[in-house]
């Protein structure tokens, strides 16, 4: 289901390999953030974050990297990791105990 949302999102059905590659990056980002155990299917709890995820891939592809930019009077920066828009979708993690 993310797949096809994303599909439609980003009006392609080409690039099943690269989003698929970017879900499960979506779902290694969810697990550490969230201090979970990665035998939860968060792509289907969390779908909306999921997509969220792989459409801020998309958008910053090739710009990896980038931290911040400027070009005459715009400029900008990249977050690393999840970004808050993202996190605000998603329970608060669990505390770990040493």
């Amino acid at each position: 289901m993310v797949l096809e949302d994303l599909q439609v999102i980003l009006n392609t059905t080409t690039k099943d390999a690269l989003l698929t590659i970017y879900i499960r990056e979506a779902q290694d980002a969810i697990t550490n953030y969230l201090n979970g155990s990665e035998a939860i299917d968060f792509t289907t709890l969390y779908e909306g974050a999921v997509i969220k995820y792989v459409v801020q891939c998309i958008n910053k592809k090739g710009n990896e990297g980038l931290k911040s930019f400027g070009q005459g009077s715009v400029s900008g920066s990249y977050e690393d990791g999840l970004s808050n828009s993202i996190k605000a979708l998603l329970p608060l993690p669990h505390i770990r105990m040493r």
